[in-house]
């Protein structure tokens, strides 16, 4: 169960946060509410960009705590930015920015394990997803010892068109993948980077993949030949910031 302060309840809670621009990150309707006000709240949320799936009620009554009406919004603790946006301004400042893009990294405490990492080194913002991300709750902001709320957090619609968007800003997207034959000591660091991270489970989604410029691993002598994902992630934030000049 979560803290209730991260949830808005009620159908005309919900309208009212989304019209004061509340920050959302997914919202819960129960598959019980009369159609007309479930498909009415589903075209709201959609037009407004936000994730919204239809579960049994009992789903809701295990998530909150509160009563719900048959509708809940769990709300960002944190403040979103636009990547494209915050390239640009880094770019401004006379930076060579770098990047994260976690991909489908679901589990709260990776996903705030590397915050934790990236908020240390001095990586300049971490891109996840609408869909198929941990969610930013406590647990995660805890995990990450404040860092998330430190960074700049951007979540995109299209991990696909933000990338695409970044290459044509000259960013380099680097991914990360155990079996590439370069490794991380091999790369240029003085020049704007995304660093791709996959889940443990798949590693990089192929719609992603693709877009890559070049797969690097992390130089190994054990047996085991497996680091866990935050693990990694530490090691490339590491070389990254001592190669910085």
């Amino acid at each position: 169960m979560s803290d209730k302060s991260e949830w808005i309840a009620g159908k005309n809670a919900l309208r009212e946060a989304i019209a004061a621009g509340t920050i959302i990150q997914k919202v819960y309707l129960s598959e019980t509410l009369e159609k007309d006000t479930l498909n009415e709240l589903f075209e709201l949320c959609k037009r407004n960009g936000l994730s919204v799936i239809s579960v049994p009620k009992f789903k809701l009554d295990k998530l909150s705590g509160i009563q719900h009406q048959g509708v809940l919004a769990h709300i960002s603790p944190v403040e979103f930015h636009n990547a494209l946006d915050l390239a640009d301004l880094l770019f401004t400042q006379g930076l060579n920015p770098c990047l994260v893009i976690l991909d489908s990294i679901t589990d709260v405490r990776n996903f705030g394990a590397i915050a934790r990492s990236a908020e240390v080194f001095g990586i300049h913002g971490i891109i996840i997803g609408q869909k198929n991300s941990s969610p930013i709750n406590q647990d995660a902001i805890k995990t990450s010892s404040g860092a998330l709320l430190r960074i700049p957090i951007c979540k995109e619609n299209n991990l696909q068109h933000t990338i695409r968007d970044l290459k044509k800003r000259g960013f380099k997207i680097i991914g990360a993948d155990e079996k590439a034959s370069s490794t991380i000591l091999d790369m240029d660091m003085n020049q704007a980077i995304v660093f791709v991270l996959g889940s443990e489970g798949s590693g990089i989604s192929k719609d992603i993949n693709h877009l890559i410029d070049v797969h690097v691993g992390i130089p190994q002598k054990g047996k085991i030949n497996s680091l866990n994902v935050s693990v990694s992630a530490g090691i490339i934030f590491y070389n990254w910031s001592m190669k910085q000049e």
